[in-house]
């Protein structure tokens, strides 16, 4: 079975009993990491949304007319839609379709152009091509032909935007002939927007007479053969094979703009009305897509994540010192380039939508902290997070408050409070929210902010002033808070303030992704966290599968019910074109199976590479290349219930500590010679060198 392949046999269905449901699009899908199309349709004709991820309105203000807007419509008139086949090859970047009698060939190349060709019988209809841009928002659209290019622009100005933002669409027809009966059609579509280019028109138009559909077809297949042969994952059980690579494939589709990371619907806008204006969710949304880039071994896909939260530093600041501290802090959400989707003038905390937590930072700092344990890239860290880290924290070492000799955290609610504004807001009804002391999630959050700062700082030789306050916190935290429910001592979601929710999981990400209880944690601390686990199912929750499944890995949890869990998922929730359709956002979810995978396959945040450590030894698997904490990229396979092979590469010449049974010996492949090493039952450790591959036997 190819795994990096799907097909779609019937049009895509974006209702359910007549109505739209929630916005994620059912249709196929491609996208080249900024922009994106997704297949819909009419009756008579084809609609082919294209969406770019920075094309945005600039209205500031919370539920405003701001947010990620859609470019317009690709119109191909005259396709039969009732005989519908779409072939998608993830390793390659196409779509394969057929409608009919009518054969289409389709892929978004690497410099922003679509290529198409169409091959219908001569004797049929015309397959006439055009452009449409959406009126809405209001936006000033104009059209128009340039040397038998057709060519549109789209722009928001005006006294409600703070910025001013266009883009413009080229459809130039490469060719047309006629071969056996049959007329085929090459067109080109090429886009580009004010951030691209100041003179953007005459940058879509000249791509669009520049490009060269075969060339950029092969360049095309290159880029995706190239990403999947970085890393691979080979089970027995196909359908999640699949989905791991279908998932990688959308992420990295969405993930190609550096300056315009996706926002909670990535590249798939279809119209200009999409949930919270598609913006940046601080705390899990925004951060969730990346919860498996590095374990999958695609940290370049981590390069522009931290492009938006710099830009917010200037406001971060501000936000720190409403609460009487230094360093920053975060609102729930906001947009690019520091837009303001958050002032609401009836809002309880200074106008802000905070909705009660001040914990939105420390979550944007969990995935560069988990870009540094990976990689341990200090040039890259310098330029790009560890200010930001650094700053985190400094917001954090002042809004602590050390009581009895532990650090305790008041005033910030575990869950949202949506209702911390107007005029009818009710304090008491949400007393124990506002007064919350040890919400679990945002311990487990400052928790790692401050192991991620400190290492960074020890091996950066930075702020040393800082280490012996570090050090104070890192010991003298508050222990997680902990309760009696149905007879089963669990972790409570805070130790004043809400107890318990039956949805979300925001009561167990303290284990994942902040990584603050796993093997390592004794048979105590494990207990509670099993018991708080399995307090509810919570495999299909909209907000927390692509959470609650990884850490169940990490707690070594039964792997029957983990992969029974994603086949639920799949079941439930997996559209046609391989999206999943959760309430809490639009690409989040597509980190579930390969985070989950990866962490049953192998798991190192500990400071232990660890190999199948919650998988089924009767299971057949393999692994090339996945990222280990410690800049390591390992390879292993579990064959006849054994670890039948290993290797590691070491790509920062770091000591390395394997768990796995049966290794005799370490040999370095550059002079097959044995590395010395240090046993301790079924743990070695050796030193390594740069960029060295070594194999255990």
């Amino acid at each position: 079975m190819n795994t990096y392949f799907n097909e779609i046999t019937s049009k895509p269905v974006n209702t359910v009993d007549g109505r739209v449901v929630y916005k994620i699009p059912a249709g196929a899908m491609c996208g080249n990491g900024d922009l994106g199309v997704v297949f819909d349709n009419d009756e008579k004709d084809l609609v082919i949304h294209i969406s770019k991820c920075d094309f945005w309105k600039f209205t500031p203000g919370a539920h405003k007319e701001g947010g990620i807007k859609a470019v317009g419509d690709l119109i191909i008139k005259n396709i039969d839609s009732e005989n519908y086949n779409i072939k998608q090859y993830f390793n390659k970047g196409m779509l394969e379709c057929k409608f009919g009698s009518t054969e289409i060939e389709f892929f978004v190349a690497p410099e922003n152009r679509i290529y198409f060709e169409i091959k219908s019988p001569e004797t049929e209809a015309g397959k006439n091509v055009d452009i449409k841009l959406p009126d809405t928002c209001g936006s000033v659209n104009s059209q128009w032909e340039e040397n038998g290019v057709k060519c549109y622009s789209r722009k928001f100005c005006g006294e409600d935007v703070i910025r001013e933002t266009g883009v413009s669409v080229s459809l130039r027809e490469i060719s047309t002939y006629i071969s056996n009966g049959f007329k085929i059609t090459r067109y080109c579509v090429s886009v580009a927007t004010n951030f691209d280019a100041e003179d953007y028109i005459t940058r879509a138009l000249e791509s669009a007479c520049a490009g060269d559909y075969d060339a950029d077809k092969a360049e095309t297949e290159k880029k995706w053969g190239k990403f999947f042969s970085v890393s691979k994952v080979t089970l027995q059980d196909k359908e999640i094979e699949s989905f791991y690579n279908s998932s990688l494939y959308h992420l990295a589709g969405c993930m190609g703009n550096t300056e315009f990371p996706p926002g909670l619907f990535g590249n798939f806008i279809t119209d200009d009305f999409f949930p919270w204006a598609g913006d940046y969710h601080m705390n899990y949304n925004y951060e969730a897509p990346y919860y498996c880039i590095f374990s999958a071994n695609h940290p370049e896909l981590f390069d522009g994540y931290m492009s938006p939260v710099n830009d917010m530093k200037k406001e971060a600041k501000k936000f720190a010192e409403f609460f009487g501290c230094k360093g920053y802090a975060f609102p729930v959400s906001f947009g690019p380039k520091a837009l303001d989707v958050y002032s609401q003038a009836d809002c309880k905390e200074h106008g802000i939508l905070f909705l009660g937590q001040k914990s939105h930072a420390a979550y944007a700092c969990v995935i560069p902290i988990m870009h540094w344990f990976s990689t341990y890239d200090k040039e890259y860290a310098l330029e790009n997070y560890y200010d930001f880290v650094l700053n985190t924290a400094a917001f954090w070492e002042d809004y602590l408050i050390k009581e009895r000799g532990r650090y305790v955290i008041k005033g910030d609610a575990a869950h949202e409070i949506p209702y911390y504004r107007g005029e009818k807001f009710n304090a008491l009804t949400h007393i124990g929210q506002i007064n919350t002391i040890n919400a679990i999630n945002s311990m487990g959050l400052v928790k790692l902010l401050f192991k991620g700062v400190y290492d960074m700082a020890k091996e950066l030789g930075l702020n040393s002033e800082k280490y012996s306050m570090w050090e104070d916190i890192i010991e003298n935290f508050s222990d997680f808070p902990t309760f009696i429910k149905k007879g089963k001592k669990c972790f409570r979601y805070s130790k004043f303030g809400i107890r318990w929710r039956d949805d979300n999981t925001v009561g167990l990400q303290h284990i994942y992704p902040c990584s603050q209880i796993g093997f390592n944690s004794g048979e105590k601390l494990l207990k509670i966290a099993k018991n708080s686990y399995f307090m509810d199912d919570r495999r299909l929750d909209d907000n927390g599968s692509n959470s609650y499944l990884p850490a169940g890995a990490r707690l070594g949890v039964d792997p029957d019910f983990l992969i029974e869990g994603i086949h639920q998922n799949i079941k439930e929730f997996a559209l046609p074109n391989r999206l999943f359709r959760h309430h809490g956002g639009g690409i989040e979810h597509l980190t579930m199976v390969p985070a989950t995978i990866n962490e049953m396959l192998m798991q190192s945040y500990e400071g232990i590479i660890r190999l199948f450590p919650c998988w089924k030894k009767t299971d057949d698997a393999s692994f090339e290349n996945l990222r280990a904490d410690g800049a390591f990229l390992v390879s292993a396979e579990l064959k006849n219930e054994k670890v039948s092979s290993l290797k590691i590469k070491s790509l920062k010449g770091r000591k390395c500590t394997v768990e796995c049974e049966g290794i005799k010996a370490v040999i370095n492949k550059a002079d097959n010679k044995e590395v010395p090493l240090d046993r301790k039952g079924t743990t070695v450790t050796f030193e390594t060198q740069t960029d060295a591959e070594y194999v255990l036997i």
